[in-house]
C-alpha cells in the first residue's frame, strides 16, 4: 500500500494577517510558511532607534521643503512582488512616500528598506535582498551590522539596475541615503554602543 503524503496548504497573506499570535515574537510569511524571528538584541534595538530618529528628522526637513509626505516606518510590513499571495516580510525600517491608508497594514511602495544584521538571524535577513530588490519602488537597501561599525548599501543606478556588489561602509565612511535625504558619518549611529 503506497504511503500517502500529507498536504499542508500554503498560508495566504490574508490568513496570516488575521492570525493572533499568543506571544511577543515577530513572524513573517515566507513562501506560504510562517517563520518566527528571534528577539532583537539590545545592539539591534539601539541601532534601529538611532537610525529611525536620524531618518525621521531628515525626512521632516525634506518634507517641509518639498511638500512631500515621506515617513520612516520601524518594523514595517512589506508585501514583496514575488508571490505576494504567500509572502509578507517585516523590515527593520522602511521609508515610503505613499499616502497613508488605514486599511492596508503594510507598505506597498517602500523606497528604502533596512535590515539590521544580528548573528543568529543574518542568513534569513540577507535572504530578503532579492525579494526587496524585485519591488519596483525600492531604490535603496541597507544592511547594518550590529556587531561592528559596518554597512552594506545596495542602490539602483541611473539605469534603474542594481550593482553587482554593494557599497561597503566602515568606521570612517559616510552613510548617504538618497531616498531619505540623509548624509551622516556611519560611526555616529553606533555611538551609544561604545564601538
Amino acid at each position: 500500500m503506497p504511503l500517502a503524503r500529507r498536504f499542508t496548504p500554503l498560508t495566504t497573506v490574508e490568513e496570516f494577517l488575521a492570525m493572533e499570535f499568543r506571544d511577543d515574537a515577530r513572524y513573517e510569511l515566507v513562501d506560504g510558511g510562517i517563520v518566527g524571528q528571534g528577539h532583537p538584541s539590545r545592539a539591534h534595538s539601539t541601532l534601529q532607534g538611532a537610525l529611525t530618529r536620524r531618518i525621521g528628522n531628515s525626512l521632516e526637513d525634506r518634507n517641509r521643503r518639498t511638500g512631500q509626505s515621506c515617513v520612516v516606518l520601524p518594523e514595517a510590513g512589506v508585501r514583496p512582488h514575488f508571490d505576494p499571495t504567500h509572502n509578507y516580510r517585516v523590515a527593520d525600517l522602511a521609508v515610503t512616500c505613499e499616502p497613508f491608508d488605514p486599511d492596508i497594514p503594510y507598505t506597498t511602495a517602500p523606497v528604502l528598506l533596512v535590515e539590521i544584521l544580528s548573528p543568529t538571524e543574518e542568513k534569513a535577513q540577507r535572504a530578503k535582498l532579492h525579494a526587496y530588490a524585485a519591488m519596483p519602488s525600492v531604490r535603496e537597501i541597507l544592511f547594518l551590522d550590529s556587531r561592528t561599525i559596518r554597512a552594506e548599501l545596495h542602490r539602483r543606478d541611473s539605469d534603474n539596475l542594481w550593482p553587482a556588489a554593494p557599497e561597503v561602509l566602515e568606521e570612517e565612511g559616510r552613510l548617504v541615503l538618497e531616498t531619505a535625504g540623509l548624509d551622516m558619518p556611519l560611526a555616529e549611529l553606533y555611538r551609544d554602543l561604545g564601538f
